[in-house]
């Protein structure tokens, strides 16, 4: 547990360090993209590529986000397909102040869209809510930035509803089924 420690105190040298590497996403489901279409990682700009410290204007994008531009750079590195997803690429002013951000920053070229499409790996957002697929049921961090912001609904319970990061329990990706209604209740 300590081997930082008792390589300082017994002189040792410590191990040949590989570089840290982050493993890249792959393919989940194959079957949902369509023959032919490439797939790509989606990465939102304002608040995850970019600071977003409050709207100053369409052409107006904050100071990278070192951890995902190094992140970024390593996926574009590894051959890897990446569009940053902005809803600044619906409007023209936007769309060329987020090429021309991305150009100064050592990323020109990536494609810059407001949609995605079925090419799409993941999205690295930093307000989605990720949901376990064909389940309904999302995954909740214990962090209160983790939570939605949308209402939910009256009858949705911690635990058919919810899956929490970090719980031992993962029967919760499988609802439980709700009881029958009884024929002889009015």
């Amino acid at each position: 547990m300590f081997a930082w420690l008792r390589r300082i105190l017994t002189g040792e040298a410590p191990p040949e360090a590989a570089p840290a590497d982050e493993p890249a996403p792959t393919e989940r489901l194959a079957s949902t993209r369509p023959p032919g279409v490439q797939s790509w990682i989606g990465v939102d700009l304002d608040g995850t590529l970019a600071r977003a410290e409050g709207w100053k204007g369409m052409d107006v994008i904050g100071e990278p986000v070192p951890g995902m531009m190094r992140r970024v750079r390593a996926w574009v590195d590894k051959g890897l397909k990446v569009k940053v997803v902005t809803a600044r690429a619906g409007d023209p002013v936007g769309l060329a102040a987020t090429q021309a951000w991305l150009g100064r920053h050592g990323l020109g070229g990536l494609e810059v869209t407001d949609r995605k499409d079925f090419g799409m790996l993941e999205l690295w957002d930093d307000r989605a809510i990720q949901v376990v697929h064909n389940t309904g049921i999302c995954f909740l961090s214990p962090s209160a930035f983790g939570r939605p912001r949308a209402p939910i609904l009256p009858d949705e319970a911690l635990g058919s509803t919810y899956l929490l990061v970090g719980a031992e329990r993962f029967e919760t990706l499988r609802p439980e089924p709700k009881p029958a209604p009884s024929a002889d209740k009015p």
